[in-house]
């Protein structure tokens, strides 16, 4: 008598956990009017039958048969073996070489020409079923719906793929961005939101790289575009490998992204995300090692005046940290021997600066470029608002004439339904175009007070850099940083040396505000030739 082993599956989003005993019922059945004997039962419970990977069930079936713990294979139908037209040759072949045939209830036993058009058939169902799913996926994100997933900051809506807002979860997705546009790095947010008990989406804690991301996914907190009110869609596709039957993201091309503006959905200001965008965009052409946090405030920036190497800062004592030649330190080639506080120079270097900073005429370009800078954003906010109301309103006018040929039967309901949808498409598109632009740009003059904070917070520079660690104030240390060129150290007889500092304060103020020559400049020339002061 024949020992019958019975291999049954169900996918994991089409059947529930019944199918199971009514596939081994159905073909107990058909056992027993065979006349054969029941050996083993063996199931993939929620498993997909594209790959053989990930079916332990499957895996154990065909290491029995290689032991003859049976003589034939029954199955509901020889999809649940698989879809996939080249796994369905490799089980029939291998239960062939140990001599154990397949049997299902509908067909009897299997031969390979019936099963290869069927398993031709699976194959193409299985393709039909990824273009279905896609285009329902396309549909509602062309509608400004969610394809799937959800993102830290939003919640389900009453529509499936609509997204509403978690203002509780908002407020931590602008404290990321406010954190790092303020100089922070991903590492330390992290560390103070899971300092401060805060649950991510996932997950026990915040990690660095789910606030970092990914630019090419636009994942991560700081890349994802939906915090900017923009839906976008389709920037990667998943294929599995058919090695390891594990599910591989490819990046598709930009012209392949669907996006949809979603204003309703923002969550972070424009302007900030932009700053975001920016800093991110511009760290990527970094090396690492100029990716770091600088240690102290003038790292990097210090030069030897004996042989322009870098001049380096020791870990902290209890003294504080001392600066010195790094080339005398690793080879001894330069005579400089000398070791000097940071301490002292970092003060003298800020109080320099904040002559320079204070000056009238620096605060007069900078309110004039003020001004024009105002006026520009204003002028461009205002044509691209005109040429989407001419947009819109053009749109406007097509639909109703189309009706009103309809009306009057001057045209044929066929070619109105064949221009309408794209004439609709224009003018939701421009609709949501508008509605996602910012109030119109008002030209507007900085109050006096505004001057005289600024001053105040010139006045207090040196005590704000030592607050800048508890504040927050990293962005404030940044800026200072952009100022400077080099600082170059000259050794002299007494203890404290002589500083040369090099500057970019022409970018800043304009490059003919304070020419060469004069002590208190910080630079001249914009950079490229700079001009230097003795401290």
């Amino acid at each position: 008598m024949k020992r019958a082993a019975i291999y049954a599956r169900f996918s994991p989003d089409l059947q529930d956990s019944r199918s199971i005993g009514d596939q081994v019922t159905q073909c107990c059945e058909y056992a027993q009017r065979q006349g054969y004997t029941l050996a083993r039962v063996y199931d993939d419970a929620a498993t997909s039958g594209a790959s053989l990977h990930g079916r332990p069930g499957m895996a154990r079936l065909l290491a029995d048969a290689e032991t003859k713990a049976f003589d034939t294979v029954i199955a509901e139908s020889m999809s649940r073996i698989g879809r996939d037209q080249e796994d369905r040759a490799y089980v029939r072949k291998r239960l062939k070489f140990f001599g154990i045939g397949i049997e299902t209830p509908s067909e009897g036993i299997v031969t390979p020409l019936v099963d290869g058009v069927r398993a031709a058939l699976d194959s193409e169902y299985l393709e039909d079923l990824k273009r279905h799913t896609r285009r329902g996926m396309t549909g509602r994100v062309r509608d400004g719906l969610s394809a799937g997933g959800l993102t830290y900051g939003y919640a389900p809506g009453e529509k499936k793929g609509e997204r509403i807002i978690v203002e509780q979860e908002a407020a931590i997705v602008r404290r990321i961005f406010e954190e790092y546009a303020a100089g922070r790095s991903p590492r330390a947010i992290a560390e103070g939101l899971n300092k401060d008990a805060i649950t991510p989406l996932r997950g026990r804690d915040w990690q660095a790289s789910a606030i970092n991301g990914n630019a090419v996914r636009g994942s991560g907190i700081l890349m994802n575009p939906l915090y900017d009110g923009r839906l976008i869609w389709n920037r990667v596709s998943m294929h599995k490998d058919p090695d390891t039957g594990r599910r591989v993201s490819r990046s598709n091309p930009e012209t392949e992204w669907i996006t949809r503006p979603v204003p309703h959905l923002r969550i972070v200001d424009a302007e900030l995300f932009t700053k975001v965008q920016t800093m991110k965009t511009g760290r990527r052409h970094l090396r690492p090692e100029q990716q770091r946090r600088p240690k102290h405030l003038l790292a990097g920036l210090l030069r030897c005046g004996c042989c322009g190497s870098a001049m380096v800062a020791n870990n902290l004592d209890h003294v504080g940290r001392r600066i010195y030649c790094g080339r005398r330190k690793e080879g001894g080639r330069c005579p400089n021997g000398k070791t000097y506080k940071l301490a002292p120079i970092e003060a003298r270097v800020v109080a320099a600066l904040k002559t320079q900073l204070k000056d009238t005429r620096a605060i007069e370009h900078y309110l004039a470029t003020y001004r024009a800078e105002r006026k520009r954003l204003a002028a461009e906010g205002a044509s691209k608002r005109t040429r989407l109301e001419r947009t819109l309103g053009q749109a406007k006018r097509e639909i109703e004439r189309i009706v009103d040929q309809i009306g009057r039967g001057t045209i044929s309901e066929e070619e109105a339904r064949s221009r309408l949808p794209e004439l609709r498409r224009r003018r939701e598109d421009a609709q949501s175009e508008l509605a996602a632009l910012s109030p119109p740009e008002k030209v507007v003059e900085l109050h006096p007070s505004a001057v005289e904070c600024y001053l105040a917070a010139i006045e207090d520079l040196a005590g704000t850099l030592n607050r800048r660690s508890v504040d927050g104030g990293e962005e404030i240390a940044a800026a200072l940083r952009e100022l400077i060129a080099a600082i170059v150290i000259h050794p002299t007889g007494r203890d404290q040396p002589r500083i040369e500092v090099a500057g970019r304060l022409a970018k800043l103020t304009g490059a003919d505000l304070f020419p060469q020559g004069s002590l208190t400049t910080v630079v001249a020339g914009a950079g490229i030739e700079p001009a230097t002061y003795g401290l």
